[in-house]
């Protein structure tokens, strides 16, 4: 008998046990009661790491107890990619977006268009997502794992090439942030990525103009933003400013765009700003 069943079979009969001397089935309990022992196995799971087999039974244990629990499924999926069982992990996934999206619900599908975006560059699928979030909310505004989806749909088009589609995402990302009170001044990640559509279009003027919006404020030492000025100046051939730039990426690299489990698109590295003083010398 494998582990996941002997956790599932004791600590379902040791609730069981504390709650009457009769046998009872899972179909007798109440929803409330389901509700309890689902989150009994899905707080034991916390105390293992994630990439462990225990806390995958754990959670499974939970699942097989509420098969529809979107936050226990989606879960799990995190526990499979870490392991770097990414078919299993995705297919888990996409078990809780269709319950979820059934419903009339984007939670799960907001946590994949992160992920397809992110982890899995599957910028296609990103914007499939991000359209379809749209549509079930009716809304040009969502958030997705803590950023605007425009956000991200934006850099997935642009990474496609798609850098009109992808200027009109970003500009579109701020409006509708600008429309809920928020200060756009934050949106360095927009303003960042505006820039890179603009310099791939060789828009310099825009580009310069978005990058120098990504670098205000609290973003004032954003070295990817100084890194592209860089660039932007040398083929201007103005290299007394390209060094300038240059040099104040290569100042701060510790504030450089870094995420614990992905890398960023444009994140910029010391070996590349030292290619490029070295090339200005």
């Amino acid at each position: 008998m494998s582990l996941k069943k002997i956790v599932f079979i004791v600590a379902t009969a040791f609730v069981l046990s504390c709650k009457t001397e009769n046998k009872v089935s899972l179909d007798e309990l109440t929803n409330k009661d389901k509700d309890s022992i689902a989150k009994k196995f899905d707080d034991m799971s916390v105390y293992f790491l994630q990439p462990s087999q225990i806390h995958r039974d754990y959670k499974d244990s939970a699942i097989a107890i509420l098969p529809e629990k979107i936050d226990y499924i989606q879960r799990l999926s995190y526990s499979y990619k870490k392991v770097g069982d990414h078919i299993k992990a995705m297919e888990i996934l996409n078990k809780a977006v269709d319950i979820d999206t059934a419903k009339g619900q984007v939670n799960a599908l907001q946590y994949r268009a992160w992920t397809l975006l992110y982890y899995y560059r599957d910028y296609k699928g990103a914007i499939k997502d991000v359209d379809l979030i749209e549509k079930i909310t009716g809304n040009k505004y969502n958030v997705c794992w803590g950023e605007p989806c425009g956000l991200q749909k934006g850099q997935a088009l642009y990474k496609l090439g798609r850098y009109d589609e992808a200027i009109e995402e970003f500009i579109t990302a701020n409006k509708e942030e600008e429309k809920l009170g928020f200060d756009i001044s934050d949106n360095h990640l927009v303003f960042f990525y505006l820039g890179r559509c603009y310099a791939e279009k060789k828009d310099y003027k825009n580009a310069i103009n978005s990058f120098e919006k990504s670098l205000k404020g609290a973003y004032n030492m954003f070295p990817e933003a100084y890194y592209q000025l860089g660039l932007i100046y040398k083929n201007q051939k103005d290299y007394t400013k390209a060094k300038e730039y240059f040099l104040k990426a290569q100042k701060i690299p510790e504030y450089k765009m870094n995420e614990p489990y992905i890398e960023r698109f444009d994140e910029v590295f010391p070996y590349m700003i030292e290619k490029e003083l070295k090339g200005l010398n």
